[in-house]
């Protein structure tokens, strides 16, 4: 719970004063598609992570007339330097329809456009960066 919800609430909003009076702001969280799918022995990852989908959208409606998006980005399975068994890295690409695990960098490129003066109008959205990863059965 704390770090999976309570952390991107605190850090919110201890950042929406300055930008209410910037008059313009950003806000991006971080979650999984696994609070969609809701996968069996995933109860305590998955429950804060709806929360945090849930306070994503309050958030959303509450801070846009200031000048605040706020929005979610659902990453997919992001190897980058861990090394997983191999039997365990081919299920989690074939479950995504693109068959391969999410690159760091397309997550990031999400979150820097959402973040950025080019997003004028996103908020609100929760958008998954997962290659449409649904959890094996």
């Amino acid at each position: 719970m704390a770090a999976n919800l309570l952390g991107h609430y605190r850090l919110s909003q201890a950042v929406v004063a300055s930008m209410r009076a910037n008059g313009w702001g950003r806000i991006a969280h971080l979650s999984s598609g696994l609070v969609e799918d809701g996968p069996p022995g995933a109860s305590a990852y998955v429950t804060p992570k709806a929360g945090l989908h849930g306070l994503t959208r309050t958030m959303s409606r509450e801070l846009a007339p200031a000048g605040i998006l706020t929005n979610l980005v659902m990453a997919g399975v992001v190897v980058g330097d861990r090394q997983l068994p191999e039997a365990m890295l081919q299920q989690v690409s074939a479950a995504a329809a693109t068959g391969r695990t999410t690159e760091a960098v397309e997550v990031a490129n999400l979150v820097v456009f959402l973040c950025s003066t080019a997003n004028g109008h996103i908020t609100g959205e929760l958008i998954r960066a997962d290659g449409h990863f649904l959890t094996p059965a």
